[in-house]
């Protein structure tokens, strides 16, 4: 435990000590989860093995594919877009690269003006010229596989359901969409810890309704 605390202040020399414990705790509550890592374990609701939990309670985890959300292209901020190629003349020659795809849709990628963009976000009175080009660029080559991930299918969005029942009652049921497939699990962690303070909540009012 002792050589996590010194991993977290080396990573942060600045943060202070009792702040580097609390985020140690939670790594530590974090971990005795045990999630796995495979969305699809969790297609079907799964009970949840919470320590300390109180009596006849239970966390339930379902992880379902969400079908609502946009591309990625369509609303994050990022240098490029992705547009269905049309004709093959908005492909080569015209600034825009073709991006790999399994389907028999073809899709291109504004490379030129994304890298355009990509160096005003990098300019700055430090950074020189052929170092401004290489950072442009690697930014851009991310973008692009990034969004390539999400046509081929090696990665989309899911949404994160979490219910919590006490003596066979539901207490919470939250649904939050729009996580990766590939990195959901800290939006489940979120709202499994919801559930548990509410699961301690209810307890509690319950047991000052009685002793009134």
């Amino acid at each position: 435990m002792f050589n996590e605390y010194m991993k977290i202040r080396k990573a942060s020399p600045d943060i202070q000590a009792k702040v580097a414990l609390m985020l140690l705790r939670t790594q530590k509550k974090d971990a005795d989860l045990c999630l796995d890592t495979s969305y699809y374990y969790y297609a079907k609701p799964v009970e949840i093995s919470y320590p300390d939990l109180p009596k006849n309670c239970s966390i339930i985890l379902e992880i379902v594919p969400d079908y609502h959300s946009e591309a990625p292209w369509d609303w994050c901020e990022g240098f490029g877009t992705i547009k269905l190629m049309q004709r093959y003349a908005e492909n080569a020659g015209n600034g825009n690269v073709q991006v790999r795809s399994y389907g028999r849709e073809n899709y291109y990628y504004n490379f030129a003006e994304a890298l355009k963009r990509a160096r005003m976000d990098y300019e700055n009175s430090r950074t020189g010229k052929a170092d401004l080009q290489r950072k442009a660029l690697d930014a851009v080559k991310r973008e692009i596989k990034y969004f390539e991930g999400y046509i081929c299918d090696d990665w989309w969005y899911v949404s994160v359901h979490v219910q919590a029942y006490m003596e066979g009652e539901e207490v919470y049921n939250e649904w939050v969409g729009g996580y990766e497939s590939t990195s959901w699990e800290g939006g489940a962690l979120d709202l499994i810890h919801g559930a548990k303070r509410e699961l301690f909540a209810t307890k509690y009012a319950g047991a000052t309704v009685g002793a009134l």
